[in-house]
């Protein structure tokens, strides 16, 4: 029976803490070319610039996360990554997910979606933050990533 109650108490423990953290600003790690898809490079016409940084923890710390922009595939980010997307103004749907892109484990749910809106200005900077829950549903919300 104590093993019982140990093994218990140490699986609760392990889920309490599945959840993500938000990466200090000074620790993202820039994404890697090859998995920033789109908005890369700042347009002519009036654009705004979204800072989208992914949470480090464990859970799904081992697949990529992804986000689109108004239906456009825009990067697949890491844990304690960040990328800079030069957005059009408006409004905006973003959807998070897992990487469809992804294959074996990392290919599970990728049918499943967060949406949010938001709404860009010419020349205005937002920061949004890729994390995961203890339930293991991802969010895309808007980050205080503060001292900047």
């Amino acid at each position: 029976m104590h093993i019982r109650t140990l093994c218990i108490l140490t699986i609760a423990a392990l889920l309490s803490a599945c959840a993500t953290t938000p990466v200090p600003v000074g620790e993202a790690k820039p994404v890697d070319d090859t998995r920033l898809l789109a908005f890369k490079v700042a347009p002519s016409t009036p654009h705004g610039t979204m800072v989208v940084f992914r949470d480090v923890g464990f859970l799904g710390g081992g697949c990529y996360y992804a986000l689109s922009v108004n239906g456009t595939l825009a990067v697949r980010l890491g844990p304690g990554e960040v990328a800079k997307l030069y957005v059009p103004t408006g409004e905006l749907l973003l959807r998070a997910g897992r990487d469809p892109m992804g294959a074996g484990l990392c290919a599970l749910d990728q049918d499943n979606w967060t949406q949010r809106e938001t709404i860009f200005r010419p020349n205005e900077v937002k920061d949004f933050r890729l994390s995961i829950d203890s339930n293991g549903k991802l969010d895309v919300q808007r980050a205080d990533v503060g001292g900047k």
